[in-house]
């Protein structure tokens, strides 16, 4: 009975030892392609600024881009901006590469960094190339070009 026991106890450890890393890296996994974050984003140039909320979620392949808040000029009222972007998303040599699928067209302001946006932005089936890489267990870095572009926080 006392070895019958002892073997059951050393078949259940060496399951537990087993299926332990498959369920962690599973679950790396899941929330390396799973996930949504938002970042508060300020663009300055000379006295203009505009402040926007930047949301992203990835879900299976598919993501989704949002962005809304004010562009604001002196002595002039905030005029509202928004922007939506859905896109197919996968990941290839440590990055993501994410496609648009569905974009809205861009408010017509004037805004100061707008020759700088990437097309991803603006245009359906425009790629973008960059790394998502988490900062800790709730926010990540999004990083092009080696440099980081912002800090996103799960909401």
């Amino acid at each position: 009975m006392m070895k019958m026991n002892k073997l059951t106890a050393r078949w259940m450890l060496t399951g537990i030892a087993i299926i332990t890393p498959v369920l962690a890296a599973g679950y790396i996994h899941h929330q390396r392609d799973d996930f949504s974050c938002e970042s508060r984003v300020t663009v300055v140039d000379k006295h203009d600024y505009v402040d926007v909320l930047v949301s992203f979620s990835f879900h299976d392949g598919k993501g989704l881009y949002q962005a809304s808040g004010e562009d604001n000029k002196p002595n002039q009222p905030p005029v509202a901006v928004s922007n939506n972007v859905m896109f197919d998303y996968w990941r290839e040599d440590g990055r993501m590469i994410m496609v648009s699928s569905e974009t809205n067209e861009l408010p017509k302001v004037t805004l100061p960094f707008r020759v700088n946006i990437p097309d991803f932005f603006r245009h359906r089936e425009r790629g973008l190339r960059m790394q998502v890489v988490p900062a800790n267990s709730s926010s990540y870095y999004f990083i092009y070009n080696n440099s980081p572009v912002f800090y996103c926080s799960k909401g």
